[in-house]
């Protein structure tokens, strides 16, 4: 069961535009908490244990901005348009009626933390020039830089933002609601300055998507039989060089960065949600060598095994 808590003058989920329907009626485990930091800003903080879950929108002037803490997220709008995110990575949607009305989500890892802000720009401005006038953000001007003239984009938060992201994520238990609305301000303003990053849009088919989707599961869930990518190819009638191309079409990165990630992130998980000896969960995870599988982690996380596991634990003492 996903327990959704309001918080700050929240009352249900009738003054919530996007995320919360879904989950409202769909099977999982874990809690949501739902903030109105000021007017037209809520903030929605996750941390789920669940495979996938139907959302529908009704609302057409809502700006969405997501960001993945730990765990995989994945929505599909359509066979062109679809966002995959890492930890690090961030999302940003501007729903206007007709783009993302619904959308099919899951969690391959079984399991998400994260943020999502939802801010209506016209209460929210309308709140900034009244009460933060040196804090004023010009909406549209953000969606311009951002987004051009498409209506999503998801790319890695970079540096500053996801260090604001992170702590406004880790603090929202404990801290006075003032420094999770500084944050967001903070955050707004970021978002506001940095680089817009234009990319193509490329095509897909739906059998290539269906197909290259098949290939990742094969290559994350049955990696011992499928060592060879000539040979998983091969068996499914596709070029390697092809089937490299499409897979960076879809998922972002090349295969062995995706798979060498996710395989980190399954061990993230595992560190956090089973008593698995660190050497246990590296062989599980494709390191022979525990002190790779440490060095590895290390440069993705910023902190050894061990250390993720303690540090894990002690932000949950703390939220209780």
């Amino acid at each position: 069961m996903i327990k959704i808590l309001y918080h700050d003058g929240l009352s249900d989920a009738a003054e919530l535009s996007g995320q919360i329907g879904g989950f409202e009626n769909t099977s999982g485990n874990g809690e949501i908490h739902c903030y109105r930091l000021f007017d037209g800003v809520t903030v929605m903080r996750m941390r789920l244990k669940m495979e996938r879950y139907t959302e529908v929108r009704t609302r057409s002037d809502v700006l969405e901005i997501n960001f993945c803490a730990g765990g995989r997220f994945e929505t599909q709008f359509s066979m062109q348009d679809h966002v995959l995110m890492k930890p690090g990575d961030m999302a940003v949607s501007c729903y206007d009626g007709y783009h993302g009305k619904e959308s099919e989500s899951r969690f391959p890892l079984g399991y998400y933390e994260g943020l999502c802000l939802e801010v209506e720009p016209s209460e929210a401005g309308r709140w900034l020039e009244g009460n933060a006038p040196a804090f004023s953000v010009d909406f549209s001007a953000l969606k311009e830089n951002l987004l051009g003239n498409k209506w999503y984009l998801s790319s890695p938060a970079g540096p500053r933002c996801e260090h604001v992201f992170r702590e406004l994520y880790e603090s929202m238990d404990y801290m006075n609601p003032c420094f999770s609305r500084l944050k967001v301000l903070e955050l707004l303003m970021l978002l506001s300055n940095i680089p817009r990053m234009d990319r193509e849009t490329a095509y897909c088919s739906v059998r290539q998507v269906e197909l290259i989707r098949h290939l990742r599961d094969h290559l994350v869930m049955e990696r011992e039989q499928y060592a060879s990518l000539a040979q998983l190819a091969a068996e499914h009638g596709i070029s390697v060089s092809h089937m490299q191309k499409l897979f960076k079409q879809i998922y972002g990165v090349p295969v062995y960065r995706y798979i060498k990630e996710y395989r980190l992130e399954q061990a993230a998980v595992e560190l956090v949600q089973t008593k698995k000896l660190v050497t246990q969960i590296a062989q599980e995870n494709g390191y022979d060598n525990a002190s790779k599988f440490s060095e590895s982690f290390k440069k993705r996380y910023g902190m050894t095994p061990s250390q993720y596991r303690t540090n894990a634990k002690n932000m949950e003492k703390r939220s209780k």
